[in-house]
């Protein structure tokens, strides 16, 4: 019998026959297969058990001030759609950063926002300054230099005005 030289995968191998090299073939193939399967295993757990959660938002607090810079108390928003809608009404806002405000009169509503990032953690709040202007657009005041002020289109300071000041979804805070 003649030995034949046969090439995988970067390695020559001495092989007896044409059954030895289908052997050898299967074998390197098992090989690879395994391997394929145990980084698959290891990259699924990873990503499956990594604890990386956009944050939701649970709940919204606000105070609406009248023209007497009186407060009408303080009130807030549990629904389930009212927070989706409100979440997406502030993903809209045009934000300018570093521009901070400095307004002729003061907000129609200041809003909290509570933001959930994680369950083992307390919820995160943002405060906002809101102010609807006569053209039916509005003006946020991000509170931090980094939102600095942001604006709303017409169709969104609609949607922020009926959760708002029409609303009733909203139930008087503790």
């Amino acid at each position: 019998m003649t030995k034949q030289l046969l090439y995988i995968n970067g390695t020559y191998f001495f092989v007896n026959s044409l059954f030895t090299v289908n052997r050898l073939k299967e074998k390197v193939m098992k090989f690879i297969l395994k391997r394929f399967y145990i980084i698959s295993l290891i990259m699924f757990v990873l990503v499956g058990c990594s604890n990386v959660v956009s944050p939701t938002l649970t709940r919204v607090y606000f105070e609406i001030t009248n023209p007497d810079d009186k407060s009408e108390g303080t009130w807030m928003i549990l629904d389930e759609q009212s927070l989706i809608d409100i979440d997406q009404a502030f993903k809209e806002i045009k934000w300018e950063p570093n521009k901070m405000p400095s307004m002729s009169r003061e907000e129609d509503v200041q809003v909290t926002l509570w933001w959930e990032t994680d369950k083992n953690m307390p919820e995160r709040l943002y405060e906002y300054k809101i102010w609807f202007n006569a053209d039916n657009t509005a003006t946020i005041n991000g509170g931090s230099e980094k939102e600095g002020l942001g604006h709303l289109t017409q169709e969104e300071t609609q949607l922020l005005k009926e959760f708002l000041l029409n609303t009733t979804d909203r139930i008087q805070a503790p």
